[in-house]
């Protein structure tokens, strides 16, 4: 009888009829424990009768979602789920659970989400008297899924994004998932990502031994970063990337799939090597120039000395082998001046020109030059505008090219040379190379001969460096052209592949204007003179002899040994001094110095400029010296002492 109480309390108290013992819950422990225990859930509970209007509502829940039990007392239960949706979802779930069906449904209850179950409640005969529910807060739960789904979404959203190539392959290389950038680095659209997975990882690498090593080194150790390999995009093109990843496991240790990452290190790798090979030209450019100098001073030595005997010899058979000689210290000359263009320490006598005139105008040459299977062609651009270059040089870089070409084409073939203007900006400046920003004309060489593999481009602008036989040539042809083109300002390229010919660009700054050519001017006889020269020169060797040189043509020299002795000898001369004769380049004191020094007492004083080479500069111009007061080494006795008629008797220091 005691339980049957309690039950009959427990219908009682959902169907909303009053307790006998209500009032005196002393006398029902049951209903007591009861109501105390619904106040403590943590959720809403209630009662309905079969019209679906509450008879009772209580739970702790009531409080979060700020509900008061007594306002909803006797209301139908749309009144506690409005809102179209809910409201039709909480009849629904009601209704069935009136047919003794329980029902689900998602509601939000003062701004907390709440799962909600209802089910038929039953009075103590087992009718239907109406509905019981219970609706658990879910807020957590749903914002953690949310979260999770958001964080899902972002996670997909960064790897899609992501500037490296993300993916997942199986132990064999088998393609699960990519990302984007893996698409985009490979060169498959956005569609084709079917085309990828069903391309094995293996396939990917440009050695199959390469994938072997990587993934050995993943299943030998935890992970592997950097890996450095070569993939074959879709088109053929080779990239270089480095690669990091791990293989995921199971429980028992066996392998699940592997996760990778890649990034295409191609452009760096360029950069890098771009550096690289501009620092080990730099450092051969020192040294081609240092030999240069030292070679030009013992030519100027060798030449001056053998004009000198060939003046006191009559013997024809003497001359004759001193005219060998002399013939043999200018080939040398040439040679190291071939250095010194490579180690853009020449002098350039530049000038203002059009590009098109000056390889019309060599075109003849070398229609002459080039054997009849070799088919030359021009596409001459127009508006190109004007570089500043030395001619001379200019052609020596085109007749030099035109030969390599020929050279390469042994069955005959097609030369072709083209110029163009170029604008390069800061994102076109890819393709050029390492080309500056800025506007270029382009003189681009082009022929059909067997081509160089990377490992002979890498050396091609080297000095000395051949492909050719023995005795077939110096190996100074390209490593001139480079020093001219980057000592006027320009830069010079290659691209070629083996069996497909090479192309070499060069590109120069555009200028305005155009300068009219300078005539010749032919050399006559050896000038002489009386005047006082002091002469400034620290190879004594050279010293000496244009010492005695000078002596010879009847100047009268005083002579010093650096730029600080110089200034002392000068101090001490006791008669006037009509001019400087002097190195560029001289420990202490240098050449131009030298001249602004001694002009600070002696205003009047004239001076020549001599030297092995210009330092850095382009062109006498850049020395701040008139282009005729300037003598590289080196020079034979006649150029030098028309030089120096040409200063004293001129208006002009």
């Amino acid at each position: 009888m005691r339980l049957q109480n309690a039950t009959i309390c427990y219908m009682d108290l959902f169907s909303g009829d009053l307790c006998p013992e209500k009032t005196a819950p002393a006398r029902c422990p049951v209903l007591t424990s009861l109501l105390a225990l619904l106040d403590r859930i943590p959720a809403l509970l209630w009662a309905t009768d079969r019209a679906l209007q509450f008879t009772s509502l209580t739970g702790s829940g009531l409080g979060a979602a700020s509900v008061r039990a007594k306002d909803y007392a006797g209301r139908p239960i749309e009144s506690l789920f409005p809102g179209t949706g809910r409201t039709r979802k909480a009849l629904r779930a009601h209704r069935q659970a009136l047919q003794g069906l329980g029902g689900v449904f998602n509601v939000e209850v003062g701004g907390r989400d709440l799962e909600a179950h209802v089910h038929a409640l039953r009075g103590v005969d087992g009718s239907i008297v109406g509905v019981v529910g219970v609706a658990l807060d879910s807020t957590e739960r749903l914002v953690a899924e949310r979260a999770l789904r958001l964080s899902e979404q972002s996670f997909r959203l960064q790897i899609e994004e992501a500037p490296y190539a993300i993916f997942r392959a199986t132990e064999s290389g088998q393609l699960l998932q990519v990302n984007r950038a893996m698409l985009v680095m490979l060169g498959y659209g956005p569609e084709m990502e079917a085309d990828l997975l069903a391309c094995d990882l293996p396939l990917i690498f440009a050695t199959a031994a390469d994938f072997i090593t990587l993934r050995q080194r993943m299943l030998d150790g935890s992970s592997v970063q950097g890996f450095a390999a070569t993939w074959i995009r879709r088109t053929g093109e080779e990239i270089q990337v480095h690669i990091g990843g791990r293989a995921i496991r199971d429980a028992a240790g066996a392998i699940l799939y592997l996760d990778l990452l890649a990034e295409n290190v191609t452009g760096r790798k360029q950069l890098e090597e771009r550096l690289i090979q501009a620092e080990k030209m730099q450092a051969i450019g020192q040294l081609a120039g240092g030999v240069a100098h030292d070679f030009n001073n013992l030519l100027t030595v060798i030449g001056g000395q053998i004009e000198i005997a060939l003046e006191k010899v009559s013997e024809d058979q003497v001359r004759r082998s001193l005219e060998d000689a002399r013939r043999a210290a200018e080939r040398a000359a040439a040679l190291t001046k071939q250095l010194l263009a490579f180690s853009r320490r020449q002098v350039l006598h530049s000038r203002v020109l059009d590009i098109n005139r000056l390889i019309e105008q060599l075109s003849h040459m070398l229609s002459r030059l080039l054997r009849e299977d070799i088919e030359l062609t021009f596409a001459l651009g127009s508006d190109l505008g004007s570089i500043r270059a030395d001619p001379n040089q200019i052609e020596q870089v085109l007749v030099n090219l035109a030969v390599n070409a020929q050279d390469a084409m042994p069955q005959g073939g097609r030369l072709t040379i083209e110029t163009s203007q170029v604008q390069v900006n800061e994102r076109a400046a890819e393709p050029h190379g390492n080309v500056e920003p800025g506007l270029y004309v382009s003189i681009t060489v082009r022929d059909t001969g067997h081509g160089m593999d990377r490992a002979t481009q890498a050396h091609i602008f080297e000095p000395f460096f051949t492909t050719k036989g023995t005795g077939a040539g110096t190996g100074l042809g390209l490593s001139t052209a480079y020093g001219v083109v980057r000592q006027s300002g320009g830069h010079i390229q290659v691209e070629s592949q083996l069996g497909q010919g090479s192309t070499f660009r060069i590109y120069l700054p555009r200028v305005e204007g155009i300068e009219a050519p300078r005539p010749p001017a032919a050399l006559g006889a050896t000038p002489r003179g009386s005047e006082v020269i002091l002469l400034a020169e620290d190879e004594a060797s050279v010293r000496k002899l244009i010492s005695a040189q000078l002596g010879l043509l009847g100047y009268r020299v005083i002579s010093a040994f650096d730029g600080a002795n110089a200034i002392q000898v000068a101090r001490e001369h006791p008669g006037n001094i009509d001019l400087l004769l002097t190195d560029l380049v001289m420990p202490k004191l240098g050449g131009k110095d030298l001249a602004e020094e001694l002009r600070k007492t002696l205003p009047g004083l004239k001076a020549v400029f001599i030297s092995g080479y210009a330092g850095h500069a382009a062109s006498p111009t850049d020395l701040d010296l008139p282009a005729t007061y300037f003598l590289q080494k080196p020079f034979s006795i006649q150029q030098l002492a028309k030089m120096i008629r040409e200063v004293l008797d001129g208006d002009l220091r």
